[in-house]
């Protein structure tokens, strides 16, 4: 841009000189002889003088208009970003040629207003990022007041029904209020706990904290799978686990690693219809890696939904469970696993199922 400036600026220069002589001798040897105007005339000097100072001020005009216009419309440009308008300002001249190509004294400033365009489809892009969000959270909220209620609704009833003194339960009854009671307010601290984790992630001050110990991710993985295997929720799914070896040892955490991996397979469970295969298998990748890896046979997962899983404030809409989970749960498990070091991938397709991967280091 600073060479196309100067050979802007000394091609300008030498119109301007040009000119100047060619107005100077037109006016010399063709207009002075129409007006008798001579040499040794009283006025001649002045008029030569307002020719000179003319053609400055002819030639100023031109040059202001020439790089002063590319110059106003991207001030304007950035100055309707500021009020989040993203639109290139209006000109009486087209920017653009019918070529889509930028006129002769724009492209001038080619970079800069590329640039400019570029970050005017940046903010429109974050605006609109923020917009759903802002609409994610409302819902979001909405979510989490109705998962919290639900809960507490059936607490606040069962209790009602062991208090009433009207009614005589029986031992039965009695039991199944309790498990009710004990069901949902296990609910309701797995959601105080997804807010806490998430409270933690976004504080850069206090960090999760990890107490890493030494262990066997085989047998862990394995007995993850019982737990899930007695979950009431999961007796009509078939669970299965896979692994060429009996002990592989590496360093984590087994309370949050226990929470994300059961996090991922209940998903799988619970997003699917009953009768679909769950299958979690452990390789060893190498000297640096073991890769756990939780597939099903379900009904998969579209591009958005792939592209927004591990987003906070995102909840699912194809999940076959009547309770509903914070819309942080992926989000957690995320950065339960970035925490430790590793990674976690997805590859899914609608109708076909979903893989989940989940790298950790040795």
């Amino acid at each position: 841009m600073k060479l196309r400036f100067s050979l802007y600026f000394i091609v300008g220069l030498i119109l301007w000189l040009l000119s100047l002589g060619i107005v100077f001798m037109f006016t010399i040897d063709v207009i002075f002889p129409i007006i008798d105007l001579k040499e040794n005339d009283r006025w001649y000097d002045l008029i030569v003088i307002l020719i000179f100072l003319l053609n400055i001020l002819l030639c100023s005009l031109l040059y202001a208009l020439y790089f002063g216009g590319p110059l106003w419309f991207m001030l304007s440009w950035i100055q309707q970003l500021t009020y989040g308008k993203y639109e290139p300002p209006y000109t009486k001249w087209n920017v653009y040629t019918k070529k889509n190509k930028l006129r002769l004294r724009y492209k001038l400033y080619e970079e800069v207003i590329v640039n400019i365009h570029s970050l005017a489809e940046h903010l429109k892009r974050a605006e609109i990022d923020r917009q759903k969000l802002d609409e994610s959270k409302r819902d979001w909220m909405a979510g989490i007041s109705h998962d919290l209620k639900t809960p507490l609704t059936y607490i606040t009833g069962y209790s009602a029904l062991l208090l009433n003194e009207e009614y005589s339960w029986t031992e039965e009854e009695k039991t199944s209020f309790i498990n009710e009671i004990s069901h949902k307010s296990h609910h309701i601290d797995a959601l105080i706990q997804d807010l806490n984790l998430s409270f933690k992630m976004n504080n850069s001050d206090s960090p999760i904290p990890l107490n890493k110990s030494q262990g066997n991710i085989i047998e862990f993985t394995k007995k993850l799978i019982a737990d899930v295997g007695n979950d009431p929720r999961s007796f009509n799914y078939y669970l299965s686990f896979q692994s060429k070896e009996n002990n592989i040892e590496i360093a984590f955490d087994e309370h949050l690693i226990y929470r994300a991996l059961q996090n991922l397979i209940m998903n799988a469970i619970l997003h699917n219809p009953e009768g679909t295969s769950v299958k979690v298998s452990v390789i060893n990748n190498g000297e640096e890696f073991i890769e756990i890896v939780i597939s099903d046979d379900g009904v998969g997962m579209d591009q958005y939904t792939i592209d927004n899983l591990f987003k906070k404030y995102y909840r699912g809409t194809t999940t076959n469970s009547s309770e509903f989970g914070t819309g942080l749960g992926m989000a957690i498990v995320k950065s339960l696993i970035l925490a430790h070091g590793g990674e976690i991938n997805v590859e899914s397709e609608v109708s076909k199922g979903t893989s989940l991967t989940v790298r950790l280091p040795k």
